[in-house]
């Protein structure tokens, strides 16, 4: 007689929302990836294109290709603009 066990189940891990910007974060957490993203932004390097930008914050990160071809300004606002919709929608459930 064989004894049975129940499945494991596998509890859905979230991934950080800027996470999904890259194909690899090398050493780095998204959390550094994000504050080297604003310490850009702060730093007037909008217009550097975000592979370059990415090499020299980021060194052995990868962003995905859709990303990498753009500016930090553009990035920036891609993720921005995410989160407040994230936001909004949080909002709206709780009225």
């Amino acid at each position: 007689m064989r004894k049975q066990t129940a499945a494991l189940r596998l509890t859905e891990l979230k991934q950080h929302p800027f996470a999904h910007y890259f194909l690899t974060l090398a050493s780095f957490s998204p959390g550094q990836a994000l504050e080297a993203l604003s310490a850009a932004v702060r730093a007037e390097k909008r217009a550097m294109n975000a592979y370059d930008w990415i090499q020299e914050a980021l060194p052995g990160a990868e962003l995905k290709p859709a990303f990498a071809f753009g500016t930090v300004g553009e990035l920036y606002r891609t993720y921005s603009r995410g989160q407040e919709y994230v936001r909004f929608k949080g909002t709206l459930r709780a009225a």
